[in-house]
């Protein structure tokens, strides 16, 4: 039986993005659900450009995390979306983040807001992400992969530990794939992910690790690539999350895929 491969989103996950977007709104409370939606722009605007990504502070939760997937698969993936008009700087900090605060570090690294393209493997494997936000989840399992939903700052490392048994019994063919439709809850934060669209501004990029995966990562690719239709990706609306780090979810319509450069 083939290994699912295991991918890691990084904000909220791994690193604390929350409480650090809601110190540089200046929310006293230091909670992210307090922030007024007339304050997304003007954060936005301090984060471009940036190394807010390499700063943010590493969930304590994090290496029991990664210790717990390199144990049951040996190895992980991140894939983490990019900043709305900062691709290639938000790419380059938190690359600089996942070197300095991970160990092992991950065989790939995948910065995309296309995240439900790496949904499966080319013969039909469902792979594993584990991610906050709930639309990338329904997406990811709308392509055929194996979704779960965490969030280091709310929830407790046990919901990984069922999510991964939950995945084992789908692979093993115990338990019907039955994809959870999910919703992410409004942090008032849309503006700030890259949207699937937005990809042409920058090429999504992969930081290879171990060579011994190169090859086979870019043949699963490939054939993706190949057999991409409607039943086996999520709808634009849901790839890559909210308005935040990509997806068109709940994004205005005068901002829906205008052109390659998003005006903020």
């Amino acid at each position: 039986m083939k290994k699912s491969e295991v991918y890691l989103d990084m904000d909220g996950v791994l690193a604390d993005f929350f409480t650090e977007y809601a110190k540089l709104a200046g929310v006293k409370s230091g909670n992210y659900r307090d922030i007024p939606p007339a304050k997304t722009d003007p954060t936005l605007n301090k984060m471009v450009g940036t190394d807010f990504f390499a700063r943010l502070p590493k969930f304590p939760s994090a290496d029991q995390l990664v210790s717990m997937v390199v144990k049951l698969y040996g190895h992980y993936h991140i894939c983490s979306s990019p900043l709305r008009g900062d691709h290639e700087n938000s790419e380059k900090q938190k690359k600089v983040w996942i070197k300095q605060h991970l160990n092992p570090q991950p065989v790939d690294i995948v910065i995309t807001p296309n995240k439900a393209k790496f949904a499966k493997q080319a013969d039909g494997t469902p792979n594993i992400l584990i991610d906050d936000r709930g639309s990338n989840i329904s997406a990811w399992e709308n392509a055929g992969g194996i979704g779960i939903k965490y969030q280091a700052d709310e929830d407790s490392l046990q919901v990984i530990v069922d999510g991964l048994a939950r995945a084992r019994k789908i692979v093993k063919g115990d338990e019907k794939h039955e994809p959870q439709q999910l919703k992410s809850l409004d942090r008032s934060s849309g503006k700030l992910i890259a949207k699937s669209g937005d990809k042409d501004e920058h090429n999504e990029n992969h930081e290879i690790n171990d060579p011994m995966q190169r090859n086979a990562i870019m043949t699963k690719e490939n054939a993706s690539a190949g057999s991409t239709g409607a039943g086996s990706v999520a709808s634009a609306t849901a790839i890559g999350g909210g308005w935040l780090f990509g997806g068109n979810y709940g994004a205005p319509k005068g901002k829906r895929k205008k052109s390659k450069v998003i005006k903020r």
